[in-house]
């Protein structure tokens, strides 16, 4: 076979397409989705496909150059396909919030593109929604974030889903700068508690592992915490470990914690998280379906010092689990309108969607 026909009867390794129903169930879950956001008071906002890679250079570790797809332009500067819609949207916002009235809470639905598993011909890309609330700082601000994100997973009807709440402040207090926060979090990802006692010791490790409740998580960090012993890096430990225990407790007074876990090696697996980071996990997806949390920095890169949170949602993984989602579909089947002629079908469908039935004429 020729290249041009193996090229015609195949897509590019990474890229997915989906069609017809599946698609229908997509868009539902999707519109169902922004309403969300909107009935929060959040605004559309819309990110390039790609961007100059310089710019975001400083900002990513590693791990994201390695996965990010970068391209020449036609004059020769390097650029980015949109891989993390966080950060294009801090450089956008960066640049349009100067002097502009605060806060301001933006929500965005579109395609990422990352290179993931060799395995998976789809896992390169991604739909991404997500929403960020851009200016109010501290824990009014944490509190809406997962509220948003609660009451999100509850209306997509997702089954035993459960959200894990950790923080970068504890890690970054915890580490000080005595080793690389990119190597401990590879070992946090990866629950490897060998690892971690190796190369930060047994009890700066005993903390970062920690996962139970909040319960737990207040009766158990205290001792956790006085482990590390008496070094400077204590205070600052002290500090984020009860500011992660006022937000449980707040958290606790609105929403039943049955779903909650507080997980330290939650870390947010970006450099820029600075305060509390999630993830949302559900039964039947083999990874996270949401991470999010604080990024008091990121948005001064790019001219603008405000304060935000957020989160974002893989909505690929989401559809096949979603109670809402599969709903959607079954409860608006494609009818056919009655009439003896076109005319007559025409009529007969134009009145029964006005009735919220989807109707074809033939």
């Amino acid at each position: 076979m020729s290249p041009d026909n193996r090229q015609r009867l195949r897509t590019p390794q990474g890229t997915e397409s989906f069609f017809l129903e599946e698609a229908y169930r997509h868009r539902q879950l999707l519109r169902m989705t922004e309403d969300h956001f909107a009935s929060w008071g959040y605004l559309p906002v819309l990110t390039p496909v790609f961007d100059y890679y310089e710019t975001y250079r400083p900002l990513l570790d590693r791990s994201q150059v390695e996965r990010s797809y970068r391209f020449p332009d036609r004059e020769g500067e390097l650029l980015m396909l949109r891989s993390d819609i966080t950060l294009f949207l801090a450089k956008q916002m960066g640049l349009s919030l100067k002097d502009a009235p605060l806060p301001r809470r933006v929500y965005y639905a579109d395609s990422i593109i990352r290179h993931q598993e060799e395995e998976d011909i789809s896992s390169d890309e991604f739909f991404q929604s997500g929403a960020e609330l851009i200016g109010l700082k501290g824990q009014e601000g944490d509190l809406e974030v997962l509220m948003l994100l609660n009451d999100l997973m509850d209306a997509m009807r997702l089954p035993s889903w459960r959200m894990h709440i950790g923080s970068r402040a504890i890690l970054d207090a915890v580490l000080e700068g005595t080793a690389d926060p990119a190597e401990v979090g590879d070992l946090l990802e990866l629950r490897d508690r060998e690892g971690m006692y190796r190369l930060i010791g047994k009890e700066k490790a005993n903390l970062l592992l920690f996962l139970g409740t909040p319960d737990e998580f207040t009766e158990l960090s205290t001792e956790l915490v006085r482990a590390i012993g008496d070094s400077s890096a204590v205070s600052s430990v002290v500090e984020a470990v009860n500011d992660l225990k006022s937000l449980a407790s707040e958290l606790s007074a609105t929403v039943s914690m049955e779903k909650i876990r507080i997980d330290l090696s939650e870390h947010g697996g970006q450099p820029y998280y600075t305060g509390f980071t999630v993830r949302a996990y559900v039964d039947g997806a083999n990874s996270a379906i949401a991470s999010g949390g604080r990024y008091d920095k990121l948005l001064g890169s790019f001219g603008s010092p405000s304060p935000a949170a957020g989160f974002s949602l893989m909505m690929r993984k989401i559809e096949p689990l979603s109670g809402f989602a599969a709903d959607a579909a079954e409860e608006s089947p494609v009818r056919i309108a009655e009439g003896n002629n076109f005319t007559g079908r025409y009529r007969d469908a134009t009145r029964r969607r006005k009735n919220g039935e989807r109707v074809a004429i033939t």
